[in-house]
Order: structure tokens, then sequence, then C-alpha cells
């Protein structure tokens, strides 16, 4: 990576860090839309109140999943948050 492309990377992240600050968006998130892609938007709302019961209900509705793979993966998923 040459100098300019570096100035352009650091730029970009500036951007991206204002970005989440002016929207009151958590960066930590970031990682975690990937793996709730798909889910219903009350299923990332109950992960941000740490209500695991319920998130585990709305992610076993949306997938299918029977509830010891629902709750390992609402769980693996929550400690991203």
């Amino acid at each position: 990576m040459d100098a300019a492309e570096s100035i352009r990377l650091a730029r970009l992240e500036r951007q991206v860090a204002f970005l989440y600050r002016h929207f009151g968006l958590d960066p930590a998130l970031a990682d975690v839309f990937g793996a709730v892609d798909g889910l219903p938007p009350e299923f990332v709302a109950a992960l941000r109140r740490q209500d695991l019961i319920t998130a585990i209900k709305l992610y076993r509705q949306a997938t299918g999943a029977g509830l010891a793979d629902a709750k390992e993966t609402v769980e693996r998923i929550a400690r991203g948050i």
C-alpha cells in the first residue's frame, strides 16, 4: 500500500467513525450485522436489551433451528455485541 492509499484509507476510517457517532451506532455491532442478516429487527433489539430468551425465540422462528442450536448461536452473537 502506497502513501496515497494509506491517507485515503485513514480518511475513510475517520468518515465511518463520524457516521457511527452521528447516528448513535455502536461500532462493535458492525461485525455482528453479518451474522444477523435476514433476521427481524426485533431480534437485534432483544440482543441489545440482553433479552436472550426473546432473541432465541425470534431466532428459532426465523430460521427453524432447534432449541440447542438457537441457544448456542444467539449466545455467540450476543458475546460479539
